[in-house]
């Protein structure tokens, strides 16, 4: 007959009988038996991971990959979504979002907006992970009447447990321990649920409303000073992240001495990363190929530098060593136009798509000065020559690209205008370290282009699609 647990309150219910056996294949036999005698609600449970268990009760395989899977699909809508509405539209109402226009590209774009998406994934997906095991093993439990079995306590050394709960439909007080002492079972309690488990101690109610009071301090106090002015310093939480030892680009840290703690923290000229070394070229840059990277002609002599390293000669040879000049130079006192190549390079194939990006690349780095139709009239040359108008600035008005001695291939042929934006020319900054040079060839090509349309409007130049 099976014992009853050590649970003697009034307010019982039956939860099931608890059957102890002395090794796992009677535990593994007694669970297959119990499946195929049609019970369905029903635990077993032992000191060490059992193979076949899980099979012999009947364990179905959990649906948390499915509820993690259809919230991350949610996180994808929302990440993407929440983007959408805040960075690619601004009639939303009440609250529109922000079209933001950076450098011509586009105002949504899938592969920017992935690392945003992909955090909240991970973080809805690790939620989902932890509060869906929680929920699908009905948890948290106040109290759990197996630990009021005084034989259970050995089930974490070397016994092994059936619980047959009396939920299931086939659950029978008499028949089923008869069962049970049928598959093996050397013993057999009643396990009692006390119904005053569930109730909560009335100190923990107390506790839980001072403690959402004292929650609702700091806040009060953030709200008290909501828009008031303080000449306090503020509090440095972390002082280390407000004055920490680091350099930064171009600048010598006024906190940073060349030694600390007798470590030294930068090189003797106070930079703290080293220079390349005089005269190293880095792997795969020496670009010999003269016409394509330099717009000078392969048979005219030139130097390319790199560092403190400069090779002179016959362009695609290698030449003595000369003092770092920073640009590319010849040995005539004056620019020689002859240098230069009058047509595109063998490389560099001219298609409607080379064009396309031409335009493309123009309209970001050149039309800010030149105009979208080159005619030099772009908005930051409106605005200086607005102010040198005053005496607020001194500025060069932007040439135009239609001028007479710019259109002219012997005079400025399409090497010369490649050289302009690689190394700059006057006032022109070089763009050699923006702009790949595929894409400076194919502004060329877009600018030529432009001059054999003789358009010069403020209009910027749009294509039909």
């Amino acid at each position: 007959m099976a014992e009853k647990s050590s649970n003697e309150s009034k307010e019982q219910k039956l939860v099931g009988l608890l059957a102890q056996f002395d090794d796992p294949e009677t535990l593994v036999h007694a669970c297959n038996e119990a499946r195929e005698s049609g019970y369905i609600k029903m635990d077993a449970y032992s000191p060490f991971p059992v193979h076949g268990i899980d099979p012999a009760i009947g364990i179905k395989r959990s649906i948390l990959p499915l509820i993690v899977l259809s919230i991350a699909l949610g996180a994808v809508v929302l990440g993407m979504g929440l983007q959408l509405y805040a960075n690619g539209q601004d009639t939303a109402w009440p609250f529109p979002g922000y079209k933001f226009l950076i450098s011509g590209k586009p105002i949504f774009s899938i592969p920017a907006n992935i690392p945003v998406t992909f955090e909240i994934i991970v973080l809805s997906s690790a939620f989902a992970t932890f509060f869906g095991m929680w929920i699908l093993n009905k948890l948290p439990r106040l109290s759990n009447p197996l630990h009021r079995v005084s034989r259970f306590k050995r089930v974490t050394n070397d016994k092994f447990f059936l619980l047959l709960e009396s939920a299931d439909e086939k659950f029978n007080r008499s028949g089923s321990e008869s069962q049970l002492k049928g598959w093996g079972a050397v013993s057999i309690d009643e396990v009692n649920q006390d119904l005053t488990d569930n109730e909560l101690p009335k100190w923990l109610t107390t506790v839980g409303i001072l403690g959402a009071i004292l929650l609702m301090l700091p806040p009060a106090a953030i709200f008290s000073q909501w828009g008031q002015t303080n000449r306090h310093p503020r509090l440095h939480v972390v002082p280390d992240m407000d004055w920490q030892h680091k350099s930064k680009t171009q600048t010598v840290a006024a906190n940073l001495s060349n030694e600390l703690d007798g470590v030294r923290m930068m090189y003797n000229d106070l930079r703290s990363a080293r220079r390349p070394v005089d005269g190293a070229i880095a792997l795969g840059s020496l670009d010999i190929d003269s016409e394509l990277n330099y717009g000078i002609k392969s048979d005219f002599a030139y130097t390319i530098t790199s560092g403190g390293n400069a090779l002179t000669g016959v362009a695609g040879s290698q030449g003595e060593k000369k003092e770092d000049t920073g640009a590319i130079t010849v040995p005539a006192e004056q620019e020689n136009i002859e240098k230069y190549v009058t047509t595109f390079p063998e490389n560099f194939e001219l298609t409607q798509e080379v064009l396309d990006r031409g335009q493309q690349r123009f309209e970001i780095y050149c039309a800010a000065c030149h105009g979208y139709a080159g005619a030099g009239n772009g908005l930051v040359n409106q605005r200086a020559m607005a102010l040198a108008a005053t005496g607020g600035a001194t500025w060069t008005s932007a040439r135009s690209l239609h001028d007479v001695d710019v259109k002219d291939d012997a005079k400025n042929p399409v090497g010369r205008i490649y050289d302009t934006i690689t190394n700059g020319r006057n006032n022109m900054g070089p763009y050699k370290a923006q702009i790949p040079v595929n894409d400076r060839w194919a502004i060329v090509a877009y600018v030529k282009a432009l001059q054999e349309t003789g358009i010069q409007s403020d209009t910027p130049v749009v294509e039909d699609k």
